[in-house]
């Protein structure tokens, strides 16, 4: 890889990905000396060695580094991204925003595996991966990928959704996501009733159901987010 001139919107881009705002910063993540970084810009040369610590450290791609197009990573903690062509240029002020880093995380079924037993399980089945702003893919979130309408309209079939599972203390009038015997997770409402703890669909073709207070172990996490179409 040959070195490519530093101008100002590459030195931009390099800045926003590593999110460093000084050159002993930058530096640092480089793993080279700070007057490496100044004899660069004096030469106004970027050296090949940057593009593949950039590369290795954090994923990122060179071409986009150098032109603003393409996809900004080529490789997130869960693997490779396949590229689509060149795609829109990226403003480097975009990356400052927690949204625009992205996280490939597993989706799970609305059902878990079944033990037969008849308990109520928290071993989520696996159905594939998607692609999320790792703002949305913080620790604890678990995204299950919604097969029915019961909290529609709010929640409505096919849409993807967001449960902080670290949010599992049951709060009255919240939507959580409940596993039930066999496996079955549902999103329902919670609303405390003496010793019971009612889970009210919001879409009123579902019955309602009751679970002991003592049962706290079956919320599997509250609702966070939603993503599906309008």
């Amino acid at each position: 890889m040959k070195e490519a001139p530093l101008n100002f919107e590459i030195f931009k881009r390099i800045q926003a990905v590593t999110h460093t705002r000084t050159q002993t910063a930058l530096a640092e993540i480089l793993e080279i000396k700070q007057s490496s970084i100044s004899d660069a810009k004096r030469r106004n040369f970027v050296p090949a060695a940057w593009y593949m610590k950039l590369f290795e450290k954090l994923g990122v791609n060179p071409d986009w580094l150098k032109s603003g197009i393409g996809p900004v990573y080529l490789r997130t903690e869960a693997g490779y991204i396949p590229g689509d062509g060149d795609g829109t240029p990226l403003a480097p002020g975009l990356l400052g925003s927690p949204l625009s880093q992205p996280a490939l995380v597993t989706m799970y079924a609305m059902r878990g595996d079944d033990t037969g037993n008849g308990a109520a399980v928290a071993t989520l089945r696996p159905t594939g991966s998607i692609l999320l702003p790792r703002a949305y893919a913080r620790e604890g979130i678990v995204v299950l990928a919604v097969d029915n309408d019961a909290a529609a309209p709010t929640v409505r079939r096919g849409a993807y959704v967001g449960i902080d599972t670290r949010a599992d203390c049951p709060a009255s009038g919240e939507l959580f996501a409940i596993t039930l015997p066999h496996g079955e997770i549902v999103l329902r409402r919670l609303l405390w009733e003496e010793d019971y703890f009612r889970l009210c669909a919001e879409n009123p073709a579902y019955p309602d159901r009751r679970i002991r207070l003592a049962r706290t172990e079956w919320i599997l996490g509250r609702l966070a987010w939603v993503m599906q179409e309008m």
